[in-house]
């Protein structure tokens, strides 16, 4: 009798110890990938079985119920969410690691200087892996956003151009919630340090003037001399007589080239037949767009023109005709 009993102890410690072995093998053993590598979205706020099945059809869990006993055994720590990319071979134990440490590959979402609210959106409608559910259309957006935005009805400029990571899932109208202050923190900084006696009221003011300075086109180094005529203009009550903010008002009009005709735009946002600032601004503005407006070059000019990377600025029209005649007439010699 004991020796049967002896022989049952000794068959099931050889099935716990091959069960063990054979877990053990297939959590740690490394499986093989494509030569392409596996990418593999873990979405923010997934649960651990959503994630799991993610994984398991990327071929990474040959044995599900093993990673979860794991992942058990672990502490059930978050699997965090991110874009990961398993390359060569890699077990289940590594994916756990990997998936804990939160090592994913980085996803960006960039706000360009100049870009427009329409074009903030195309490319967040673009960008991989965003959730886009919640987003708001842009009209609505300022009630999202708070702050200037919503104090002026209007999104547009209230957005920090740089770039902002995100995780698969991500809901979009989070990065813009964090463009808008991170906007509203620079506009607050810039402000209290700008130079003295501008013709600007407010913060929202020079907003809208770097705006313009920013679609300008200009050089980091012509922006505050063209900030200078911008700013000279609105002291002595000229129109701007800016192109790009009769650009903003043709929108889909606008075909790449001005037309006579389109010059005279009805809209408040045609600084060639209004005095003063258009009532938003036009674009996002870079920082350097903000300094230059708020710290201008000295400077008496109130025209300027561009050809190519050469600007030529002139205190009175007639200098500034002469200028056009030189620089961007076509010379009349045979």
């Amino acid at each position: 009798m004991r020796r049967w009993l002896l022989r049952g102890i000794l068959l099931l410690l050889f099935t716990v110890l091959a069960l063990l072995g054979w877990a053990l093998w297939a959590l740690y053993y490394p499986i093989s990938l494509p030569a392409a590598g596996v990418t593999v979205p873990i979405r923010l706020g997934a649960s651990v079985d959503v994630s799991m099945r993610a994984l398991q059809r990327e071929g990474l869990l040959p044995s599900p119920m093993l990673f979860r006993l794991l992942w058990q055994i672990d502490g059930r720590p978050p699997l965090r969410a991110g874009l990961y990319v398993f390359r060569g071979r890699v077990g289940m134990a590594a994916v756990l690691s990997v998936l804990r440490s939160g090592k994913s590959q980085p996803l960006t979402f960039t706000i360009i200087p100049g870009m427009d609210l329409q074009q903030v959106y195309q490319r967040l409608r673009s960008s991989p892996y965003l959730e886009h559910g919640g987003l708001p259309p842009p009209a609505q957006l300022p009630h999202f956003l708070g702050g200037l935005a919503d104090a002026h009805g209007s999104a547009e400029g209230c957005l920090l151009p740089q770039s902002y990571r995100y995780v698969p899932g991500e809901p979009a109208i989070t990065l813009l919630r964090q463009a808008a202050q991170g906007m509203t923190l620079e506009l607050t900084r810039a402000w209290q340090g700008r130079a003295a006696d501008l013709p600007l009221r407010n913060v929202y003011q020079a907003l809208i003037l770097a705006s313009i300075v920013q679609r300008e086109g200009a050089p980091l180094a012509q922006q505050e001399r063209i900030a200078a005529v911008f700013l000279n203009r609105l002291q002595a009550g000229m129109p701007l007589q800016s192109d790009p903010t009769v650009i903003y008002a043709l929108g889909k009009a606008y075909t790449g080239h001005l037309q006579p005709q389109q010059m005279q735009v009805p809209s408040p946002y045609n600084t060639y037949l209004h005095a003063g600032l258009p009532p938003t601004p036009i674009a996002m503005p870079s920082l350097q767009a903000l300094q230059a407006v708020l710290h201008p070059a000295p400077s008496s000019d109130l025209y300027f023109i561009a050809k190519g990377s050469e600007y030529h600025y002139s205190k009175g029209f007639t200098e500034h005709q002469q200028q056009i005649q030189r620089y961007l007439q076509p010379s009349t010699k045979q």
